[in-house]
């Protein structure tokens, strides 16, 4: 089973990375991403993506492979139809005895079975990744800010009644009798007979008191009413937009495009 990113193999595997890979007409497969190893650490497969922006990997034996060092280029025996026809591999996936065999009858000798191209044609298709019955799409994306509004407690609103005492002082008028006692000399010859003995008179004598009562009474009313009030709060935030940078070195276009972020 082939291991990755051995420690061992460290320094060869980013010797090799980005190596360009070409097939034996010259037409550009992709770029070498990965690079694998046996447990004794020797080169099995290089991984390479295909497609255009390398959005396909796959794995290809080191026995059907040429690295050039000088050119810092991988040639593969196979045709690019052939390569990109191989078993696909995902990144996060382990590498198992079974997708290993698939690998190895994909490119065993015997098995390419590329069409046949004009040398004229190979060298004008040089370094492209896409063939002419092919469409590749490019999904550009963007963050869109949305808002909206949801309830949360701003605050509270208490209505606390508490006693306070305080002294009031009122002037009350009353009213309260009084006895005067007046004594005016008789002339005998007016006076009626009198009579010697002892006696009492009792004059009652009133007055009014004033009398406090205390008696609870409304005065205001304290009422409490929500209202609705709107007004308007200012959001920003930072949003990730994606834009594509188109490289035209056709001979009609020869120059650099960039796409619209729109």
């Amino acid at each position: 089973m082939a291991e990755q990113h051995s420690d061992r193999f460290t320094e060869p595997e980013e010797h090799y990375a980005g190596y360009e890979v070409y097939d034996p007409d010259g037409e550009k497969i992709g770029k070498v991403d990965d690079l694998f190893v046996d447990e004794n650490d020797n080169p099995k497969y290089i991984g390479v993506k295909t497609g255009f922006m390398g959005t396909r990997p796959t794995l290809i034996p080191m026995n059907v492979v040429r690295i050039d060092e000088r050119r810092r280029v991988v040639e593969v025996s196979q045709s690019k139809s052939k390569v990109r026809e191989g078993p696909a591999f995902d990144d996060d996936e382990e590498i198992t005895p079974e997708y290993e065999e698939r690998v190895r009858s994909h490119y065993e000798p015997g098995s390419d079975s590329r069409p046949g191209a004009p040398a004229g044609d190979a060298s004008q298709r040089r370094g492209s990744d896409l063939d002419e019955q092919d469409e590749l799409r490019i999904q550009r994306s963007e963050e869109e800010l949305r808002t909206g509004t949801r309830e949360r407690e701003a605050g509270r609103v208490s209505v606390r009644k508490r006693v306070r005492t305080d002294r009031e002082r009122l002037t009350v008028p009353k009213r309260r009798e009084e006895v005067n006692v007046e004594r005016v000399p008789v002339e005998s010859r007016e006076a009626p007979e009198a009579k010697i003995g002892e006696d009492e008179l009792v004059v009652p004598v009133t007055e009014e008191e004033v009398v406090a009562e205390k008696r609870p009474v409304v005065k205001e009313e304290i009422r409490l009413r929500k209202e609705v009030s709107e007004d308007e709060e200012l959001v920003e935030r930072d949003v990730r937009k994606e834009e594509v940078d188109i490289d035209d070195q056709t001979e009609r276009g020869g120059r650099h495009g960039h796409a619209d972020d729109r």
